[in-house]
C-alpha cells in the first residue's frame, strides 16, 4: 500500500493499491513535506516533485479565483434584486406587481394622467389578481391624477430602491481586491 498523487488534479490518496494507479497519471509515494500546511491550490508538480508555488504564481491563482468569486457574488446580488422586484410594491395597503408589463402599464398611464380624455377611476389589479384597486374617484380629475401620480411614484421608488441598492452592492464587490473583501459585502436587503 502506498500514497499516490494525481498529476493533473493534485489529489492525494492514501494507502491505495499502487497497480491500480498508472505512473503516467499518478506519482507514487510523493514527498508531501514541501507542501505541509500549504493550501492545495498553491501546490505545483514539476516532474515527480511536489512544491509550493512562488508568490507570483500564488498571485495568479488568487486573481483567477477572485474574478470568479466576484462574478458569483454579483450574480447572487442580481438574483436577490430580482426576488425583491418580484414581490412588487405596496400602495394603500395593497400589493401590486413590478413585472416588466406592469412597469410599462404604469409608465404609459402616468404619462397621460392629466389628459382630460383619461377617465377615472382606473382599476388596477393587485399582484395576485384577487383584488382590484380603483385609482381615483372620478369626481375631481386633478385629485385623481395626484393619486395616480402617488401610485406611480411609489412603484417607481420601490423599483429604483431595489435596483440602486443592488448596484451599490455590486460596486462594492467590483471594488474588492481580496476574497475576504468580497465576503465582507453582505446583501441584507
Amino acid at each position: 500500500m502506498a500514497n499516490v498523487l494525481n498529476r493533473t488534479t493534485l489529489q492525494c490518496l492514501k494507502s491505495v493499491n499502487t497497480p491500480d494507479y498508472p505512473t503516467e497519471d499518478w506519482v507514487i509515494n510523493p514527498d508531501m513535506s514541501p507542501v505541509d500546511g500549504v493550501d492545495q491550490m498553491y501546490w505545483k508538480l514539476t516532474g515527480d516533485v511536489l512544491s509550493e508555488m512562488i508568490q507570483g504564481e500564488k498571485d495568479t491563482v488568487d486573481a483567477a479565483r477572485l474574478s470568479g468569486y466576484k462574478t458569483a457574488k454579483v450574480t447572487a446580488v442580481d438574483a436577490k434584486t430580482d426576488e425583491l422586484i418580484a414581490l412588487g410594491f405596496t400602495f394603500d395597503s395593497m400589493q401590486f406587481s413590478l413585472s416588466l408589463g406592469a412597469q410599462m402599464k404604469m409608465v404609459g398611464t402616468h404619462q397621460i394622467k392629466d389628459a382630460l380624455a383619461l377617465t377615472y377611476p382606473i382599476n388596477w389589479n393587485s399582484i395576485d389578481d384577487e383584488d382590484v384597486y380603483a385609482i381615483g374617484a372620478g369626481t375631481d380629475h386633478a385629485a385623481d391624477a395626484a393619486i395616480l401620480d402617488a401610485f406611480y411614484l411609489t412603484g417607481l421608488g420601490t423599483l429604483r430602491a431595489h435596483l440602486d441598492s443592488g448596484t451599490a452592492l455590486k460596486d462594492s464587490v467590483r471594488a474588492a481586491t481580496t476574497i475576504a473583501a468580497v465576503d465582507a459585502v453582505v446583501d441584507s436587503r
